[in-house]
């Protein structure tokens, strides 16, 4: 391959990871999108990853701004395994799964492709390697939506304390009688939820637009509710159990 070639071998991977970087940011937007609020540690990573993106584009013929930004576009994938590894735990809730099993499979292209245009810039490949890559992505996340399409809800049965879900919201109080309590939850949002309740040693996970019920015996009391999941903080509520 000769020096021209080399040159443009080297700007199409670099081309790559501006895609695959601008992806992670879009997708992380997404995700606020999908669960109507505002995560502050998901927009400044989504910032992050398209300020590297257009980085890498405006200064494209500068090897060493395409090697910084897949390191750090690692360094930003790598530290958030412990919230990636919830959501793609749970293929049944689309509008948590997808977002972030893209975000990881563009991710990775991009910081791939950044490496082999600093390393091995005179390779081949890279509209291949690209279309494969996007090709995986749609595969997962129309996978999603079939999981979350054909999972079941359950039903709810009479006394039940129904609580809905709807709007990244809970109701803020909910009432019931000591002894055995039996909870419907109604998830109306495209993310899953949780319904916890600490110090009753109660979590249920509730996937996206589905139903799940819950049966638990406590004493007479107040107990707080709150959905777990990073970024419905504002999921909680009182219980009070007469």
């Amino acid at each position: 391959m000769d020096g021209v070639d080399s040159v443009n071998a080297a700007r199409q991977w670099r081309l790559l990871e501006v895609f695959g970087l601008a992806a992670v940011g879009v997708s992380l937007f997404a995700v606020m999108v999908i669960n109507a609020t505002v995560i502050p540690p998901v927009l400044i990573f989504g910032i992050i990853y398209l300020a590297l993106g257009y980085a890498v584009y405006r200064w494209i013929d500068r090897p060493r701004v395409a090697l910084a930004a897949a390191v750090l576009g690692l360094l930003g994938l790598l530290g958030n395994v412990p919230f990636l590894i919830e959501d793609l735990a749970h293929l049944d809730s689309w509008g948590s799964f997808a977002p972030s099993a893209v975000s990881v499979v563009l991710g990775v292209t991009g910081i791939i492709a950044g490496l082999i245009s600093y390393f091995l810039p005179s390779m081949a490949g890279s509209r291949p390697f690209g279309l494969a890559a996007v090709a995986l992505a749609v595969v997962v996340a129309v996978g999603s939506v079939g999981a979350s399409l054909s999972a079941s809800s359950d039903a709810a049965e009479a006394g039940d304390v129904e609580v809905l879900a709807s709007g990244v919201e809970y109701p803020e109080t909910l009432a019931a009688d000591a002894g055995l309590i039996a909870f419907h939850l109604r998830n109306e949002d495209l993310v899953r939820h949780t319904f916890v309740i600490g110090t009753a040693d109660v979590k249920l996970e509730v996937p996206a637009s589905k139903d799940r019920r819950v049966e638990v015996e406590l004493a007479a009391g107040e107990y707080r509710y709150i959905c777990d999941v990073p970024g419905h903080e504002r999921m909680e509520g009182t219980l009070t159990v007469r």
